[in-house]
């Protein structure tokens, strides 16, 4: 597939901070793993049992695990079978893959000002979820648990290995969080921009209808954007959150919760519920964080809902920051 067009970048960078703006005011839309067990292979010593003589023990000898050479080939493309296309770029080459996953209803246009500066330390992996960018249409009902297993699949078809660092903006923080809970044994680290906490779209549906326009579109959302036939991705929302609530715990993965100190929400909005939901999203901050024994919070001045745009240097230093030396 042809490198990204400039102009559609700006073009979907447009799209992507409309869709922000009412997504995060009306939304702000955007298993534990099983490690594998390591066999250990006993070997054993045969010993003669003659009374006169005994013959040395025997030897096997081990051959070294071979290494596999990581890819370092630019990858922009479509993949999968002709009804369910999935477009997925990755560029650079390094020992880690850090894997960006857009938040809803976005794609990988969003992290062009995070990539090139990533790509130079490491491997970096974006992708459109079925039903946006250029990936085809969503074709059933989806969860953060289906995302991040098709995710791994995609990763794997494509020949991307681990070790992972997953970062995740809005909704997509969510999905990054149940990729870390689902593949632990592959995930060296967590980034999460922004992510919409799992309270979130309960906290947003019980703003009460005061006849304001805020309040309206926020209900609108509710009835309409986080069903499953509401949205491009058919993502049902309120399953989806309330599953993410399964994950209790990510261990000691290193893990970082950049967050805007200010909160966008829709203008109008009852003083009483912009404080309510305010404090709903930073105790939400708070709760991702205490997923890993390893992570701290970095509040953001100055931004808007996507910060990996307002303010990529930040994005790109907590993600360096977790990278392998």
């Amino acid at each position: 597939m042809a490198p990204m067009n400039t102009n559609t970048i700006t073009s979907r960078q447009s799209l992507h901070r409309r869709f922000g703006a009412v997504v995060l005011g009306a939304a702000l839309l955007s298993a534990t793993a099983c490690s594998n067990n390591s066999a250990t292979d006993a070997l054993d010593t045969a010993v003669a049992t003659s009374t006169t003589v005994a013959t040395a023990p025997s030897t096997t000898t081990i051959s070294p695990t071979p290494t596999v050479a990581r890819p370092t080939e630019t990858i922009d493309q479509l993949v999968g079978a002709e009804s369910a296309r999935v477009h997925v770029r990755c560029v650079g080459q390094g020992d880690t893959t850090v894997v960006l996953i857009a938040g809803f209803g976005g794609d990988t246009t969003g992290w062009v000002k995070v990539e090139p500066a990533i790509a130079t330390r490491a491997r970096v992996c974006s992708y459109d979820r079925p039903g946006t960018g250029t990936s085809g249409p969503a074709t059933s009902t989806t969860t953060f648990v289906t995302q991040a297993t098709e995710l791994r699949e995609l990763l794997s078809t494509i020949g991307e290995p681990g070790p992972y660092l997953v970062v995740g903006h809005s909704f997509g923080g969510a999905e990054a969080v149940t990729f870390a809970s689902l593949f632990a044994d592959e995930v060296i680290g967590v980034v999460l921009i922004d992510a919409s906490p799992t309270t979130w779209p309960t906290a947003l549906c019980a703003v009460p209808d005061d006849g304001s326009q805020a309040a309206a579109m926020l209900h609108g959302t509710c009835t309409d954007s986080f069903l499953p036939t509401g949205n491009s991705e058919h993502l049902d929302v309120f399953t989806a959150f309330a599953k993410a609530t399964d994950v209790v715990t990510l261990g000691s993965i290193p893990m970082t919760v950049i967050s805007a100190v200010v909160r966008t929400l829709p203008e109008g909005l009852a003083a009483n519920e912009v404080v309510r939901l305010t404090h709903a999203w930073d105790v939400g901050q708070q709760q991702w964080a205490r997923l890993s024994t390893a992570s701290h919070v970095v509040p953001v001045e100055n931004t808007g809902h996507h910060i990996e745009l307002d303010h990529p240097d930040i994005v790109i230093d907590e993600i360096t920051s977790l990278l392998p030396a």
